[in-house]
């Protein structure tokens, strides 16, 4: 090939690759000074321009405005809330609760006894001695033979239940109530229809007459209110606790089917209530948690490297794009100069 048409080939194609070349570096390198170099470069006491990067000179303020985005508008209160009541979680926790609650062992007295808190040993406290433990009987509690234990004890020294303690406060409330109670105008009542047909009988009209009803109102109201004060609210505290004590060893979920909650019913309302917890929770959350705090807190700490990685791995297919449109963009004008 003569020197000539080798010469015009060059003529055309040089521009061509040289502004490609310009266009790929050129873009290749305003990029690496995105995040390079890492730290301020000096001569002497003079800082070099452009040093840093500008990505670890405005690292601050980054992570300032990627704080404010991240919890203004990427991560709401509204966010949470939407997440956690449409979570697969959610079902899932409510179906869970509602087998543990109707579980046949599980019982008002074996719930009682998780929200008991055992008294932890002092570090002054006086060390059991392991042979003066007593073994566990057959249904987990100490003391074998609970009925001799008992018998032995004073009555007065018996531990309170929960079952004694409903039935005392039951006690309490009753007579309370019946201390506040109009008593002489039902037992009026009562006691002027039960003596209606007795005084149609004139002999007997002149002994039941008004006078004598009151006295009859009067002693039957003083008897009442004087007996529940007294046995009567020993009588009340003893059978509440007895039924108490009775309910406690039924299932739960036997308690809860006679008032007509059944198992899906009991699924319902405590996904119901899941959502309610999320509402409140998320409001709180985002009022006393400041996300983009974390998130700001966390950019500023990372080190220009990893930073640099942290963002090459969400966008490097992207800005190996603008460098290849670099090339492209330099081929064209090389190209076009050929023309002018």
């Amino acid at each position: 090939m003569p020197f000539s048409a080798i010469f015009r080939v060059l003529k055309i194609l040089l521009p061509i690759v040289l502004g490609a070349a310009i266009g790929y570096f050129t873009n290749d390198l305003a990029i690496r000074m995105l995040f390079r170099p890492r730290r301020a470069v000096y001569l002497r006491k003079w800082r070099l321009p452009f040093t840093p990067g500008i990505i670890p000179k405005n690292q601050p303020r980054i992570a300032k405005a990627v704080g404010n985005a991240v919890s203004g508008q990427l991560f709401t209160s509204e966010d949470l809330v939407s997440q956690i009541k449409n979570s697969a979680a959610k079902k899932e926790l409510a179906e869970r609760l509602a087998d543990a609650l109707y579980k046949p062992d599980l019982t008002l007295r074996s719930v009682a006894s998780l929200a008991s808190v055992p008294e932890e040993d002092g570090e002054d406290g006086p060390e059991e001695d392991p042979a003066e433990i007593p073994e566990t009987g057959s249904e987990g509690f100490p003391f074998p033979d609970a009925t001799v234990a008992l018998e032995e004890e004073p009555e007065a020294e018996k531990p309170e239940g929960m079952p004694e303690k409903i039935g005392a406060y039951v006690a309490d409330r009753v007579a309370g109530k019946m201390a506040e109670a109009d008593l002489r105008t039902a037992i009026e009542d009562l006691v002027w229809e039960g003596v209606k047909d007795y005084r149609k009988n004139p002999v007997v009209a002149l002994f039941l007459n008004e006078s004598a009803v009151d006295g009859i109102v009067d002693k039957a109201e003083n008897a009442i209110r004087t007996y529940v004060a007294g046995d009567g609210r020993a009588v009340i505290r003893d059978l509440v606790a007895e039924e108490a004590r009775a309910i406690s060893e039924k299932p739960v979920g036997e308690l809860a089917q006679t008032v007509g909650i059944t198992r899906d019913r009991a699924a319902e309302a405590l996904s119901r209530a899941f959502d309610r917890f999320a509402e409140r929770i998320g409001t709180v959350f985002s009022e006393r948690t400041d996300i983009g705090g974390v998130v700001q807190s966390k950019i500023e700490e990372m080190d220009p490297e990893t930073l640099e990685t942290l963002v090459m791995s969400v966008m490097k297919r992207e800005l190996q794009a603008v460098i290849n449109l670099g090339a492209l963009i330099g081929a064209v004008i090389g190209a076009v100069n050929i023309w002018l």
